[in-house]
């Protein structure tokens, strides 16, 4: 399979500027060197596995969006703002919200 560096780099970069943030932002969260997310973002440099995931955890994405463009959140309507709040919610919270979304799908509204 042949992957497109430049547009995984385009796909970073977008969900960085979706998420208001800058690349110095973003190096900090991911623990990685100064400039290096420029380069990953330019097509320059190709990143590791690890990087990737990182750079994704750091964004709030999965790395098959990075990589892809598949498999966000947002692809089912949620924005950014309610990704946060739901990454945010304790395991207990979550349970419960995972429990809410089968009893609404189960409804016949």
């Amino acid at each position: 399979m042949y992957m497109d560096y430049a547009e995984i780099g385009r796909r970073i970069a977008q969900k960085r500027k979706n998420l208001q943030l800058t690349q110095a932002e973003v190096e900090e969260r991911a623990n990685l060197c100064p400039k290096y997310l420029s380069n990953i973002e330019h097509g320059r440099s190709i990143p590791s596995i690890d990087v990737l995931m990182q750079i994704a955890d750091s964004l709030h994405t999965t790395p098959d969006q990075l990589l892809l463009g598949a498999g966000s959140l947002q692809n089912v309507g949620l924005s950014d703002t309610t990704i946060e709040n739901i990454r945010r919610l304790p395991s207990n919270k979550l349970v419960l919200l995972t429990n809410f979304v089968d009893w609404l799908n189960e409804q016949k509204i």
